[in-house]
């Protein structure tokens, strides 16, 4: 069967993991799944057979691939598809409507130009964005509280019914204008033509850019509390950041790991009620008015330096996970060249998302508009596929 010398290590609630299934089943492929969430058996075989604390773990006719990063990387250059000697996926010549980013905007705007009977593609490196490494949602109309990973699901299977062509584990690096079409040009060096463009392509977590870091991904560096935290049961860990997204994550490890040190650089800028659980929660450390400088080890980390911004002194902290929550910024990098961005690099929108570019719209968090939540990106995509739609009528 193609694809039966694939393996998975997998995690309920983890995005990447259900992105990772959602990549292969795009390409027809099968594969065998070893749900880790509540065996540790199979977490610590996962961890001797990877060398890594995280999920998904992808192993190609036994040979490591790596996460989902590397898998999607592997798709991009087109090396998946020669390993298991296939050809790529085919597209179509033009296509009414191109989305860029597969999170609540994207699949949102998806959903509606296809009810709208648009030939519609959606382009994403992953499936949820931010809203799939959220571990609970209370906010959003007619839950009273869902996991991101599951709400993601819910959006990803409700715009699959309209017969969406998805190219998942796609990297978008630039956007052209060719005559009336938009020209999306890939990582993988295939470009998809389209008469309108949506960019829904979101924000991703900044990095510390630290000696260690890149070298430690996956290894103990990690940006998914909710996915790869349990993995780091018993064990010592640093949480770096100070606002929301830190204090959840250190709040979420604090019972799983045996201790955790959060480091802040300015002190803590979360909600109150955030910062009122982590002064009781008793597992947690707070190291305000620090900074790190550099992660340790070898195979895997094994210490974290940190800087007193106010003695001026430095100390070695002897964690085994350091977990990155200092912030986002919008992925709007491959369409500098072409649409207006404000000083954040956030594409500048009108009311109607249009972005001044004929043809060219934007939606959700990569955009200018105020507030970043859930339900405004799945409105704002909404908004972007009828304006898109209303665009088409009038020039095609």
């Amino acid at each position: 069967m193609p694809g039966a010398d694939i393996l998975i290590y997998t995690k309920q609630w983890c995005p990447y993991c259900a992105t990772a299934k959602a990549l292969l089943r795009s390409k027809g492929l099968e594969w065998r799944e070893l749900d880790v969430t509540f065996d540790e058996y199979l977490q610590q075989e996962m961890v001797e057979r990877s060398g890594r604390r995280s999920v998904p773990e992808i192993f190609l006719g036994g040979e490591l691939v790596g996460g989902y990063d590397d898998l999607a990387r592997l798709n991009a250059t087109g090396e998946l598809d020669r390993r298991l000697g296939r050809e790529p996926v085919e597209l179509r010549t033009l296509y009414d409507v191109a989305i860029v980013g597969g999170g609540p905007a994207g699949l949102a705007a998806a959903m509606y130009a296809a009810r709208k009977n648009l030939n519609t593609i959606v382009v994403a490196m992953d499936v949820g964005g931010q809203l799939g490494t959220t571990r609970d949602v209370a906010n959003y109309p007619g839950y009273e509280l869902v996991s991101g990973p599951d709400l993601v699901q819910k959006f990803f299977a409700q715009a699959s019914h309209y017969g969406i062509e998805k190219l998942i584990g796609e990297q978008v690096v630039g956007v052209r204008i060719d005559r009336r079409s938009k020209v999306l040009v890939l990582e993988s060096r295939r470009e998809v033509a389209a008469r309108a463009v949506i960019v829904a392509s979101g924000v991703q977590k900044r990095h510390l850019r630290i000696p260690g870091e890149k070298e430690l991904a996956g290894r103990g560096v990690v940006y998914c509390s909710t996915c790869d935290g349990p993995l780091f049961k018993g064990l010592d860990v640093a949480v770096v950041g100070g606002g929301n997204s830190a204090l959840e994550a250190a709040l979420e490890m604090d019972g799983i790991a045996r201790a955790v040190q959060l480091v802040a650089r300015s002190g803590l800028a979360g909600d109150q009620v955030l910062e009122d659980k982590i002064a009781t929660a008793s597992g947690v450390e707070v190291l305000a008015h620090h900074e790190p400088v550099e992660i340790h080890g070898g195979d895997a980390v094994d210490g974290l330096t940190v800087l007193d911004r106010e003695a001026g002194t430095t100390a070695r902290l002897a964690v085994q996970g350091v977990f990155v929550e200092i912030g986002l910024f919008p992925n709007t990098g491959f369409a500098l060249d072409l649409v207006d961005t404000n000083e954040r690099g956030e594409i500048i929108v009108d009311s109607r998302c249009r972005t001044g570019v004929r043809g060219v719209f934007a939606a959700g968090d990569c955009t200018d508009t105020h507030d970043k939540q859930i339900v405004i990106s799945v409105g704002e995509g909404a908004k972007a596929a009828l304006a898109a739609f209303e665009y088409l009528v009038a020039q095609f």
